[in-house]
This record gives structure tokens, sequence and C-alpha cells, in this order.
């Protein structure tokens, strides 16, 4: 039984029943192009893709890594940038990375900063706040097969290690390349469940490495099971586009990160921005003769969920996609982990794209074979430029409930009153229009509180709008009984219910 009192998304058909003329309509946020944190003229030295944002007493944070690719491998700091207002940051001279000669010296961990002398490796800066203690944690590794540890932090500067291992790959294969958790883990703390959680990498062995996204849960931090035992719960599959491989019929491509997130703002509701990654292989004309090893294209995509075990893709189109190969995110995009509130009715996302393909300047001896092919086949990059930019977005609003202008109806999953007011999130544009009303367990309309009842809400675009009611006591009076909400729209966008 849901509770009004509480924000209730639609993200799935089932929050809808008995609809009719109905359909959940995906949006995507709006690029605004800035480039907040840029490194522009190297490709030895960028912004990685692991990277995440939080927003904690008033003030936004954004811990991202900075990459340099050596022959002896990457090696990776993570450092911090601030802002007020979410679009405006500022990089802090903190001076407590001892070792690091760049100015400004915004490092807090590696290089001496975090009691982390030189690089750390793959797989580190997942941030996320842990209501249990309040304190950020951070997860992060020293070496490629290494467990991945915690750090913790109250003040988002300055970082202690707190578990040597909080994930641990398990058992893996011997052959090349076949290991867990080379990508950005996440992790937080699910207040439906009382549970953390972890969405990770898991890694199979298809013609080369097949990526996947993989969950697991635990009471504690250093109760997590190891990823080889925990239970993929995202991949692409046969609805993807396939390829004949010498194993068979294999997807074209798969995931690389996740970005997965609890909701801050409504019950029941979780998303992911897994970025998709195309390899470059012998079945296209260019690289027929002359094939990378490991390289290609990367966008962000998108999936929700009201359980987090299962995950619907929704049209499998890029949720953020890549700019044209003049612009700084022409071939690669990684969305941070994490989503804050912004001006007005807006939230904010970010991502890092960069002109660099998968595959170039990997710093390994695979680069000089990698880089002439991508040369040879036209993804060169262009300016060598890595950036974090800020992505727009109305607040709750990922998917709406839309009918057209014909109108439709449905009515919500069963929720118990206890409060006497509801609003909505609403967007009818011009010549749009919604009622609503409340129904018992019967399909019985409460008292002053039928489609008839309600006032006709029109030309509005809110995120709070009020229903009302020709009696505004009515609903008042239905505290503590139970009902179902019944909507009707014509050619508007519902995306969510709310005390």
């Amino acid at each position: 039984m849901k509770d009004l009192a509480q924000k209730y998304l639609l993200i799935d058909k089932n929050s809808l029943s008995d609809s009719n003329n109905i359909f959940l309509q995906l949006h995507r946020p709006i690029k605004t192009g800035e480039m907040c944190i840029s490194l522009k003229g190297t490709s030895h030295r960028r912004i990685g893709g692991y990277n995440s944002v939080a927003y904690q007493c008033g003030k936004y944070y954004l811990w991202y890594v900075e990459n340099k690719y050596r022959k002896d491998g990457i090696y990776i700091c993570v450092k911090l940038a601030v802002s007020d207002d979410g679009i405006n940051w500022e990089l802090p001279e903190l001076g407590l990375a001892v070792n690091y000669e760049e100015k400004p010296n915004n490092v807090v961990l590696g290089y001496g900063a975090g009691g982390v002398d030189g690089g750390l490796g793959d797989g580190t800066c997942m941030v996320f706040h842990d209501p249990n203690d309040n304190r950020f944690k951070m997860t992060s590794r020293h070496g490629i097969r290494e467990p991945l540890g915690l750090y913790s932090s109250e003040d988002g500067m300055h970082w202690e290690r707190e578990l040597e291992t909080v994930l641990d790959d398990g058992r893996f294969s011997d052959k090349e390349g076949v290991f867990h958790l080379d990508s950005q883990n996440v992790i937080f703390w699910d207040d439906r469940i009382k549970k953390y959680v972890a969405y990770v990498r898991k890694n199979f062995e298809r013609h080369g490495q097949y990526r996947t996204v993989a969950r697991g849960e635990s009471k504690t931090l250093d109760g997590f099971p190891p990823v080889d035992e925990m239970d993929v719960v995202l991949s692409t599959d046969a609805y993807d586009y396939q390829i004949e491989t010498p194993v068979g019929i294999q997807p074209a491509a798969d995931f690389y990160t996740n970005a997965a997130i609890k909701y801050p703002w409504a019950e029941d509701a979780y998303f992911m921005f897994p970025n998709i990654y195309f390899k470059y292989d012998t079945y296209l004309d260019e690289f027929k003769e002359d094939k990378p090893r490991n390289a290609g294209p990367i966008d962000i995509r998108f999936a929700s969920s009201t359980d987090g075990l299962n995950w619907n893709r929704h049209d499998r189109r890029p949720f953020v996609g890549l700019g044209s190969k003049d612009d700084f995110d022409a071939y690669s995009l990684y969305m941070l982990n994490g989503i804050v509130p912004g001006k007005g009715k807006e939230m904010y996302m970010y991502y890092m794209g960069t002109d660099l393909m998968h595959g170039w300047d990997r710093g390994d001896k695979y680069e000089e074979r990698e880089n002439r092919i991508l040369k040879k086949t036209g993804f060169e990059p262009h300016q060598r430029i890595s950036a974090i930019s800020r992505l727009s977005m109305r607040r709750d609003g990922f998917i709406s409930a839309s009918a057209d202008f014909m109108g439709g109806r449905f009515t919500s999953q069963p929720i118990r009153i206890s409060c006497d007011s509801l609003s909505i999130n609403l967007d009818t544009g011009a010549s749009g229009m919604l009622k609503a009303g409340l129904i018992d367990a019967d399909g019985k309309w409460l008292p002053g509180l039928s489609l008839e009842d309600c006032k006709i809400i029109h030309t509005c675009n809110e995120i709070d709008r009020n229903v009302i009611w020709n009696n505004k006591d009515y609903l008042k009076n239905q505290i503590g009984k139970n009902a179902r909400i019944v909507f009707e729209l014509v050619d508007s966008d519902l995306y969510s219910f709310t005390i």
C-alpha cells in the first residue's frame, strides 16, 4: 500500500493500471555545452571517465580523476572541484599532494594526499554519502587486479583509508583481460531495503572481453560477496545489434560503466546511465584487414527500475549522444555518478566527454597499433580534449505518463491517504489539460473527489501544481482511508504525483 504523503514517479507500466491511450515517454537532458573542467592538447594526461558529484549542506562537490598514461600503466589521482550553484566551479589550491607539481594542486587522493604515495589504479573515484556515519566514502584501488578499497572523509577533502577491501573480483580467468571491476563500480546505502548495494563490472570471455553490470548487497560495507558470485542485472542481449563471431552470434556492444543511483526525491525509483561500448570489429569494412585490439566509441544509455533488480531499457536509444567531430565530446562519453538539485525546477547531471576514442593513446604495448588504425580510418582526435560538462533536466523528468490530443486515462496503484492535498508534476503545453479523481477498492468515486468534481488543470508547466476539487475539505475527510487516483489527460505529460 503506497502512501500519498510520498512522491511517486511514473517510470514503468506497473505504475499504471486500467490505462487507455496512455504511453510512457522517455525524456532526455539538455546538453549545456559548458566545459566545467577540461584538459586540452594532450591525450596522455586527461580527465578519466570515473567521476562523481554530490550536493551536501548547500555546496556542490565534484571529484574527478586525472589519468596519466605511461608505458608502465595508468597513474591516477583524484581531484576536487567545488561550486555554490553547480554551474561555476572552483579548483581549490589545497596543497595536500606533496608529490604533485601541477597547479592548482587540488588533489585529494594520490601523490601523497590521503596517505597514498604515487598514483592510484583504474576503477578509482566513486563517491557516495553514507547516512549511517554522515561521511563521504570513496572507492579506490592501487593496482589493476587488486581488490577495491574504501576511503572515508568528513569534508570531501581529507581522506583516510577505511577498508582494505570493499569489493573483490573473486576467482577470475588467467586469460589476459578477463577480470572484473575495471570500471567505476557503484556503492550506496539503499534506504528501501536497509542495506548497502553495489553495481559492478562483471566480465566474461566471449570473443574477447564481454562486459555486464552485476549487483550485490550487504548489511555492512565489508560484507559484499565476490563479484564472480554476484548476479548480472544488465547486459546487452539479442534485441541489440548482433554480429557473427568465431564463437557464434554475439552483441556488437557491451556496457562499460553503469552510474546507477537511487533517485533521492521519490520512492521506489532507481536509474542507471550505462555507457555502451561499440567495439570496432572485422565486420566493418575499414577494419577487415587491420583490426584494432580494443577500440571504439562510447555513449550514454538509460535504464529505470522500481526495485533495483529488474531494469527497463525503454527505447534503448542514446540518452546522451556523441557530438560532432569538432566537439569536445566527439567519441567517448561517461556519466558522472550522482544527481544534484539545480536552479528552479531543474536538476543537474554531469558527464565526461572527449574526442579521444576508446583505445587512443592507451599507454601500453598496443598503443602504436591502435593509434595507427584509428588515424587511418579517420578517428584521430581533432583537439585531444577531455572535459566534464553539465546536463540540465526537469526535476523528476526522466519518464512521463503521456496522452496525445485524443486523450487518455489511467489509474494509480493503491495508496493510503495521509494528507489533505495532492500535487503533480505536469506539462500540458498550450492545448493540454488534466483532471484527477479518487476511487475506493470497489471502483466507486470517493465523495466530492470524482473527475467531475475536479477543476481542470490547463496552461501548466509546473513541478508542484496542486489538484483542486470543488470542495477543498473532501480530501481531508478521507485521511486514513485507502484509495487509487484516476488521472485523465489530454495532450499532456505527467511526471509524478506527491503531497
